[in-house]
């Protein structure tokens, strides 16, 4: 698919591949879910894409979903469907892919009904155990359907599924290409969510809404979370360049990648994987825009403090979705304790603005640039929670060490 599309400077190309081969060795059906959730995992964390062995139920057992995606509060049920013999009939073909739809939609029901009322624990495409059932978290369905030649004109009836979203693999594939954040893709789904459009068209619809993100007058900030010379940021939720299109931009996006993978493989100490995924989550939640001016600060800091072993360089992210108070820094040396009791600092001075004590949570990360090996720098993760306070004496010492910084 090739798209033309108007933009404030002029005309844009965006060419919009086809699904990536399957590898044929296997039943295609388990190949298209295998890249459903690969498509899901080379920009989205490994660690949010799981899947949930078969359950028993009565004398036999059954599958509960094709794939999971987990990111926070937020799941998604993901069910794939994949046209192994096709005909000569377009009759044919259209009527498979309503049954299909329907079908899946179904299952996907019966799935989230199964999540909301079990206790179930995943296994994500990393290997580790998490919790995805029996919560509060807001579930939505999307079908993934996998046909070598669609045919045109086909609109899904999603009857009463107002948490449904249906799509071709290759325009699952299109959103994480576009956006690279899990995230952001959800965020896209919950937009569109039960919002019936004809098969093959979900990149015009994506660039529709782009548009009209672009188009549209920045909404107000809550000037309450912002401290001693902070700034507003406002940017479109649904970028019209692919996040990372130019070569600077694409190296700070993996950069920021990089932390949110040394933060997903290294030990924890003193915390659990539980808390592992929160922080995870909260990165995830920053902006992709954001993302990539945080990559291009964090590389530009990293070679200040390389000529600089004292020099230590914070900034802060509130007001981001969830609630998320997010610091980072670097540092020409390791100092956990100083960054811990900075991050402390910032989450009870945001308490006190914003009035929230026992939900807020504060996540920092911290780099350190490394002196031999393979690796650059080494990360650090501090995570405070809930209501912190600081005696008269506390605060006047740490505003007087802090407040240079941000």
């Amino acid at each position: 698919m090739t798209l033309i599309v108007r933009t404030p400077t002029g005309m844009a190309v965006r060419r919009i591949p086809t699904a990536r081969p399957l590898p044929g060795r296997a039943d295609r059906g388990y190949e298209a879910e295998d890249a459903s959730s690969d498509a899901a995992t080379v920009w989205g964390l490994p660690d949010f894409a799981c899947t949930i062995g078969a359950l028993k139920k009565g004398s036999g057992t059954r599958e509960v979903a094709d794939r999971l995606l987990v990111v926070g509060q937020t799941g998604v049920v993901v069910q794939v469907k994949a046209r192994v013999e096709m005909s000569d009939s377009p009759e044919k073909e259209v009527r498979w892919l309503h049954k299909q739809v329907k079908k899946a939609i179904s299952q996907g029901h019966g799935t989230v009904r199964t999540l909301r009322n079990t206790r179930l624990t995943a296994t994500t495409a990393r290997g580790t155990t998490i919790d995805v059932g029996a919560h509060d978290r807001q579930w939505l369905t999307v079908v993934i359907l996998d046909h070598p030649t669609p045919p045109d004109g086909v609109t899904p009836d999603l009857g009463d599924g107002g948490d449904v979203c249906v799509m071709l693999r290759r325009d699952w594939e299109f959103l994480f290409d576009q956006l690279k954040s899990t995230n952001a893709v959800i965020g896209y789904l919950t937009r569109t969510r039960g919002k019936s459009i004809e098969l093959g068209t979900e990149p015009a619809r994506y660039y529709d809404l782009a548009q009209a993100d672009a188009r549209a007058t920045p909404g107000s900030v809550d000037v309450t979370q912002l401290g001693a010379g902070g700034r507003a940021y406002s940017e479109p939720l649904l970028p019209l360049k692919p996040v990372g299109h130019d070569p600077g931009d694409l190296n700070a996006l993996r950069l920021v990648r990089a932390i949110m993978e040394d933060l997903a493989i290294s030990p924890m100490s003193g915390a659990s994987e539980a808390t592992r995924q929160e922080a995870l989550a909260a990165l995830d939640r920053v902006p992709v825009g954001q993302r990539v001016e945080l990559g291009h600060l964090l590389m530009e800091w990293m070679e200040v403090v390389a000529d600089d072993a004292d020099a230590v360089r914070m900034r802060r992210l509130t007001g981001l979705p969830g609630g998320v108070h997010m610091g980072f820094g670097v540092a020409g040396r390791l100092n956990q304790e100083m960054f811990s009791l900075w991050l402390q600092l910032r989450h009870y001075e945001l308490q006190q603005r914003t009035g929230s004590r026992e939900d807020q949570v504060s996540i920092g990360v911290q780099l350190t640039p490394r002196h031999g090996g393979n690796r650059r720098w080494d990360t650090t993760m501090i995570s405070v929670s809930g209501e912190i306070d600081f005696t008269a004496d506390e605060l006047v010492e740490l505003r007087s060490v802090f407040n240079g910084e941000e």
